[in-house]
C-alpha cells in the first residue's frame, strides 16, 4: 500500500493501530472525560499519536495499560508546562556575567535547568549553591529540617546531572 507520495505504508501497523482504535477509543475518552473535562479530545488524539509507534512495531500486550501510561505521561507534562518557573523575588540570585559566547551558552544552560528545576529542590539548590549558606541555615530559613535539606539537595544534582546528559 502506498500513500500520495508514493511511500510505501505499513499496512499491517495501520491495520493494528486501527483495531486498537475501534476498540479502545470509547473506553480511553470515557477515562479522560472524568479527568481531562474540555481538553479530553486533545488529550485522546495525543494518546493515540504516541501510540501508533508501539501498534507497527506490534508491541501492545496490554493495550489498556500502555495508553493509561501514555495519558499519564501527557498529564505529567501538562502539569510541567502549566508550572510556574520563576523564582520568588527574595531567592533570585543573579549569575555573574559571561563573556564568552562558551560561558554565555553554558550559563543560559544553568539558567534553564535551574528554571526547570521543580521548586523545592530549586529553592535549596540556589540557596546553598548561589547564596552560600549552610544547610542547617537551609533549614531554618524553608523551615525544614536538615535531613530534608539534604535529601532536596542530593535530588537537585541529581536532576541537574540528568539534564547535563540530555
Amino acid at each position: 500500500m502506498s500513500d500520495r507520495n508514493g511511500e510505501v505504508k505499513d499496512a499491517q501497523g495501520e491495520a493494528g493501530l486501527h483495531d486498537l482504535y475501534r476498540q479502545y477509543s470509547g473506553w480511553l475518552t470515557a477515562r479522560l472525560r472524568r479527568r481531562f473535562g474540555d481538553d479530553t479530545d486533545d488529550v485522546a488524539q495525543e494518546a493515540w499519536i504516541r501510540a501508533a509507534p508501539y501498534s507497527r512495531r506490534g508491541l501492545i500486550e496490554h493495550p489498556k495499560a500502555l495508553l493509561l501510561k501514555i495519558v499519564d505521561n501527557l498529564a505529567i507534562d501538562r502539569a510541567r508546562r502549566r508550572k510556574p518557573r520563576t523564582l520568588a523575588e527574595g531567592d533570585r540570585v543573579l549569575l555573574p556575567e559571561a563573556n564568552a559566547p562558551a560561558e554565555q551558552i553554558d550559563s543560559l544552560l544553568l539558567k534553564q535547568i535551574i528554571g526547570e528545576m521543580p521548586p523545592r529542590l530549586r529553592d535549596v539548590f540556589v540557596l546553598s549553591r548561589f547564596a552560600h549558606l549552610e544547610y542547617q541555615e537551609i533549614g531554618e530559613r524553608l523551615n525544614i529540617p536538615v535531613t530534608t535539606v539534604q535529601w532536596r539537595m542530593r535530588k537537585a544534582l541529581e536532576y541537574c546531572a540528568a539534564q547535563l546528559r540530555l
